[in-house]
């Protein structure tokens, strides 16, 4: 499958080409940047490769996360259902609960310390996003959901600079949409059975989640 995406995206690439096509964020990512380069073919297949993937899994490993919650929270669907305010904070708890990428690990650039521990230059640290988002001197109660949770400075997307996540604000949108919508047609969600999680050290999810619903 991943070789098929990457011939994919070479087969995009040269019919945008061909058409002159000049909308869309492929049209953007194509253009030259300030140097008057452009994107060169195999870096663009990567590229692509990596969008389509990391905003695919990511999310509906949230969503699976997020219904989860709802099933063993009942309260969550009401507030949903309720709308209004719990909207601007819902998406954002929702993926600190979800945590889908466990950790990433950085080079320091510089020495320095952190809670008494000295990090060198040079040194590999592994940031862990899942423990990170559970911090009891962080989070109040931070193995429950909490809607409306603000602030809520959880590190699922990175913390700025040059890795923060390019589909942060999409991952948002996409969650925020999909319990609106599913809280409108839902009377209730309960647990049918037990889940089972996805197998990797890597990305935390949810790979079989057996759930009722109730038609609102």
């Amino acid at each position: 499958a991943g070789a098929e995406l990457f011939d994919y995206a070479k087969e995009l690439m040269a019919e945008k080409n061909r058409a002159g096509d000049t909308e869309g964020v492929l049209h953007m990512i194509l253009q030259p940047d300030k140097d008057g380069e452009v994107m060169p073919e195999v870096e663009f297949r990567n590229f692509f490769c990596l969008l389509v993937a990391a905003g695919n899994d990511t999310t509906r490993y949230s969503i699976a996360a997020g219904i989860q919650a709802m099933a063993h929270q009942p309260e969550l669907l009401g507030q949903m259902r309720a709308g209004g305010e719990i909207w601007k904070t819902a998406a954002d708890e929702i993926i600190r609960w979800a945590t889908p990428a466990l950790y990433f690990r950085r080079t320091a650039t510089r020495d320095f310390e952190m809670h008494g521990q000295t990090v060198r230059e040079g040194d590999k640290v592994l940031l862990w996003w899942a423990s990170g988002n559970r911090d009891e001197t962080v989070f109040d109660d931070p193995f429950r959901v909490k809607l409306d949770r603000a602030p809520n400075p959880h590190v699922s997307f990175g913390q700025g600079g040059p890795h923060v996540c390019l589909g942060m604000h999409l991952a948002r949108l996409e969650v925020r949409i999909l319990f609106q919508e599913l809280a409108k047609r839902i009377a209730a969600v309960e647990p049918a059975g037990p889940h089972r999680f996805l197998r990797s050290n890597f990305v935390g999810g949810i790979k079989e989640l057996p759930v009722t619903m109730t038609p609102a």
